[in-house]
């Protein structure tokens, strides 16, 4: 028997899981994260969401955007946590949705699935571009439900967390608590999974005893494979920071 190798980071990218009427591909992607933790087959560390190609030309729920689920887990693991994943999207994807799925090793992930997922942000791409590449590297990729296309989605997303420089925050520990609360740097950074809190123009706040005022949408983003969270001078504190406005963090 193989020895399981520990703490290993997997990477399990899901899309087009909804409709219009249904709980999005965010819901869902929280839901296994919590379920892989609770049944005790891993850790789950980040969820990230990446917005890929909006366009006339792709079809898509409301934002075209894949979600990817970070595990903390070892190979001993791994075929309970494919079987649930594979059977809870079988079981919750919406009526009339695509629904794709990949699982993957991020050691495993190479340059050029990086790059599909970047490419998939500005072009349209065909669905058996993702099966290609599946294929060459021996990616788990399903598609689900439908048409399939959200293999296109899934695969994208492993691809761009992995690459570790995209993605905005869909779940982070103890950031939700965190909401319209000051919160001192040294705390965030203890009770929390924020990697790194730095300025919009790139300084890294180091002081722990900085106050932070989250806001009512504190999202971090997912930057050089850090849970980083951006944020701005505080007007009304001249001594502390306030979490970047919403409409710039929409942005990643």
């Amino acid at each position: 028997m193989t020895e399981a190798i520990p703490n290993q980071q997997l990477l399990i990218g899901i899309d087009d899981t909804d409709n219009l009427e249904s709980r999005g591909t965010g819901y869902h992607a929280r839901s296994l994260g919590a379920a892989i933790t609770e049944n005790g087959w891993g850790s789950c560390r980040v969820i990230t969401r990446h917005q890929l190609l909006k366009s006339p030309l792709v079809p898509f729920t409301s934002h075209n955007s894949a979600a990817c689920v970070r595990v903390q887990t070892d190979s001993s693991q791994i075929q309970a946590i494919n079987d649930y994943c594979l059977e809870y999207l079988q079981q919750n994807s919406a009526q009339g949705a695509d629904a794709g799925l990949c699982i993957a090793w991020e050691q495993a992930i190479p340059l050029e699935i990086h790059q599909f997922g970047f490419v998939c942000k500005q072009q349209l791409v065909k669905q058996l571009q993702a099966w290609e590449l599946a294929e060459k590297y021996q990616i788990n990729l399903y598609g689900l439900t439908g048409d399939k296309d959200g293999v296109i989605g899934a695969l994208a997303a492993v691809g761009l967390q992995a690459s570790g420089s995209d993605g905005r925050m869909l779940w982070l520990q103890g950031m939700r608590e965190q909401a319209e609360q000051t919160v001192k740097l040294g705390v965030l950074l203890d009770q929390t999974g924020i990697d790194l809190v730095q300025s919009i123009e790139g300084q890294v706040l180091t002081n722990p005893d900085l106050d932070i005022a989250m806001g009512p949408w504190p999202r971090a983003i997912w930057l050089g494979g850090q849970a980083t969270l951006i944020v701005e001078p505080d007007l009304e504190n001249p001594h502390g920071w306030q979490v970047a406005a919403k409409d710039y963090l929409r942005q990643f």
